[in-house]
């Protein structure tokens, strides 16, 4: 029986999705997605291709890496690959241009590093780290200084220790006409609480004329004013009023209000009036204000910030050591300026998500609002701009927190991000999730929703990203997602067509990516262990390379190609004047292609896979019929490809011979864009599934298939 073409023909754009979804064919996406994609991309609403190769550019230190980009300008960035002790420091153009010796950097601090890059600066950030910054010559590349970063006007604040305090001093004066009569009343306001009307009064209490008073009578003045601050909810016997003599004029005398002992070391708002007539009046005005010194948020002894990000044109530091929750923000446009006792909507301020909270915020990033991420929640602060006179309202939009050292990423007008538990967490079966969230104008808020639920097995443990924007071969930018088993997660998201689909890019070789960036050129840096070797290579698309950490050579006379010790005792392959030839495999550096050839390209391949969902027959009432059936012929539409093998039912994947009788005999055949048809496929199983690859390399993409399966 013949499958009915409607629903078992695939366009492959849902990516790969976890083997317990394999039957679950009432999902929407079921035959869109695969089981296996690896090393093969989905083309939105076009199939699969084969991903990126990579070219060899360098020799790593160690495994235990961390990647930084410095864009500079259009043209020029750089990538720094951080390593124990050293930074060694690489051009967009592959070159190496500088190493730089970093002592205070050790391998139990890289996993933690943060980085802020911009123009020819880079800041190096951790807890336990003062804050480092390499500076770029302009002049001579080749040419990086080191010094620490130029905080300025660090906020100093009570971090439990025991700080000297100042006493908070007002002056109350109060001056009047010749024609005052008597019963003169004063009232004080003190943080917004009111005293009574307290009248000057003689010896006998009776009210009197203040231009009869006598010192006598102005101190007593002075101490029902003191009796009555002190029965304020908000003060206590600490304060005191006295009468200041050596102030007194005619018709004028001063009050010395002093808020001390207990009080002491904070500021207070003092407010003075005289009540029943306008021919006296009443000023108060600070003399001494009370503070407590405190000590700085961040230095030797308290540790640092744990990292740096911009929003509003000031640099928002976070997470410092003792105040995990909390931002130091910068003056606007003074990234180093962070003293808050500067006055003005632009002037530096320091926030936290909570007075106290066990949060940690992890990272920072500006969208429509400002966002931060903390190990459990998000949060964003709902006012438009940052000024140091408005206090930010801080909400709290989901609690599903964020992973250390992968950063948010906007892809398609909405923010995404990975959260659940880290390397180190103790719940292991807590997993992590792909998200994403976006400012709902209705709600008031960032609504979140996941996106992995039907790949969740691939975003397992990850500790880093990297995004490249969309390319030419693609609709869809990549969102890269390393993990600590060396396993490379690729996310491709074109929400316009409902399209989120996860594969997997593995390193050839049983290789494992322990790094990952992408530069200013939109080029990806990978780190590579395989074995003993840690290589750095760049990703080339698959027209170009199809190949990893790929040398171009050239051959001798005799067809030798030599310069491969970097593969000694591997297999590889080789691309030479657009024939592919291997496997070979590499003895003594070198190995033999049996002629001469202009240009070679020789590297390791890593065979793409993708295997289609399971098959099953669907009864008319949506009943899933449970026996064996077999795939007996598929039709594929391919598109440039010159190797191609295809399999199904468990039975081995075979080449599709692609040549015909008008390709050229001395010359590379041209790949081909056609109809494909295979038939008499062997096996029966339960679930049959459909498998494309390729048995050598080659360029390979589908625009779609069509299983014809007996079920």
């Amino acid at each position: 029986m013949v499958a009915r073409p409607g629903p078992l023909k695939s366009s492959c754009n849902a990516g790969e999705f976890s083997r317990d979804l394999a039957g679950k064919v009432g999902l929407r996406q079921y035959y869109s997605a695969g089981l296996r994609f690896k090393n093969v991309e989905p083309v939105p609403q076009a199939g699969f291709q084969v991903m990126p190769g990579t070219a060899f550019v360098g020799t790593g230190r160690s495994a235990l890496a961390r990647h930084c980009t410095l864009p500079v300008t259009a043209s020029l960035s750089y990538t720094l690959i951080f390593s124990a002790g050293w930074v060694d420091i690489y051009r967009n153009d592959r070159t190496k241009v500088a190493s730089v010796e970093l002592p205070e950097i050790t391998s139990g601090l890289l996993p933690g590093l943060e980085f802020y890059a911009e123009a020819n600066t880079v800041g190096i950030f951790h807890q336990d780290l003062e804050t480092l910054r390499l500076v770029r010559d302009g002049e001579d590349d080749s040419v990086w200084s080191k010094d620490l970063w130029p905080y300025s006007g660090i906020p100093e604040i009570d971090l439990g220790g025991t700080y000297a305090k100042t006493d908070d001093i007002w002056n109350v004066s109060v001056r009047w006409s010749a024609s005052v009569g008597v019963g003169l009343s004063i009232s004080l306001t003190v943080e917004g609480q009111d005293t009574k009307a307290l009248k000057l009064v003689d010896d006998e209490g009776e009210p009197m004329s203040p231009d009869l008073g006598t010192t006598l009578d102005y101190q007593r003045w002075a101490t029902a004013i003191q009796t009555e601050l002190r029965s304020l909810s908000t003060l206590n016997d600490d304060v005191t009023v006295i009468y200041d003599e050596s102030q007194t004029t005619s018709r004028f005398i001063v009050f010395e209000v002093t808020f001390g002992g207990s009080l002491s070391g904070a500021e207070y708002r003092v407010d003075a009036r005289i009540v029943n007539t306008s021919e006296a009046a009443a000023l108060s005005y600070h003399i001494q204000i009370g503070e407590t010194e405190g000590e700085p948020l961040v230095s030797e002894t308290r540790q640092w910030f744990a990292g740096m990000a911009l929003a509003q044109d000031r640099a928002i530091y976070f997470a410092p050591k003792v105040r995990q929750a909390a931002l130091s923000m910068s003056a606007t446009g003074e990234y180093f300026q962070l003293d808050i006792r500067a006055a003005g909507d632009n002037a530096a301020r320091l926030e936290a998500l909570r007075t106290q909270t066990s949060e940690r915020i992890l990272a920072v990033y500006e969208d429509k609002y400002l966002l931060v991420f903390t190990d459990l929640a998000e949060w964003f602060a709902s006012n438009r701009t940052i000024a140091a006179g408005q206090p930010l309202n801080w909400v709290r939009t989901s609690r599903n927190g964020i992973v250390p050292n992968v950063p948010p990423v906007e892809m398609e007008g909405r923010v995404f991000w990975v959260s659940g538990n880290d390397a180190d967490a103790a719940d292991e079966n807590q997993g992590q999730q792909l998200l994403s969230a976006a400012y709902d104008d209705v709600s008031t808020k960032y609504s979140s929703k996941p996106e992995s639920l039907l790949g969740q097995h691939l975003v397992d443990r990850v500790n880093g990203a990297a995004l490249q924007r969309k390319i030419r071969r693609n609709a869809a930018a990549r969102w890269w997602l390393p993990s600590e088993t060396g396993r490379l997660t690729c996310a491709l998201v074109v929400l316009d067509q409902d399209i989120l689909a996860l594969v997997e890019w593995i390193a050839a070789d049983g290789g494992k990516v322990r790094g990952i960036s992408v530069d200013g050129q939109n080029q990806v840096w990978v780190s590579v262990e395989r074995g003993d070797t840690v290589t750095l290579e760049i990703m080339e698309e698959s027209h170009l390379n199809l190949f990893q950490c790929s040398l171009d050579l050239t051959t001798d006379l005799a067809g030798e190609v030599t310069g491969l010790e970097l593969h000694e005792g591997r297999e590889v392959w080789a691309e030479a004047d657009g024939f592919i030839l291997g496997p070979f495999t590499v003895s003594d550096g070198a190995v033999q292609l049996g002629d001469a050839y202009d240009t070679v390209k020789v590297g390791l391949w890593q065979r793409p896979v993708h295997e289609s969902m399971p098959y099953y027959r669907l009864l008319p009432n949506d009943e899933i019929l449970q026996r064996p059936g077999r795939i007996h012929a598929v039709t594929a539409n391919i598109i440039e490809t010159d190797s191609i093998a295809i399999g199904a039912n468990g039975s081995p994947p075979k080449e599709v011979p692609l040549l015909s009788a008008s390709d050229p005999v001395n010359a590379p055949m041209p790949p081909k864009t056609q109809k494909i048809r295979v038939e008499g496929i062997p096996g029966m199983v339960d679930g049959p599934t459909l498998v494309i690859t390729q048995t050598r390399p080659g360029r390979l993409r589908v625009r779609d298939y069509q299983p014809e399966a007996k079920l």
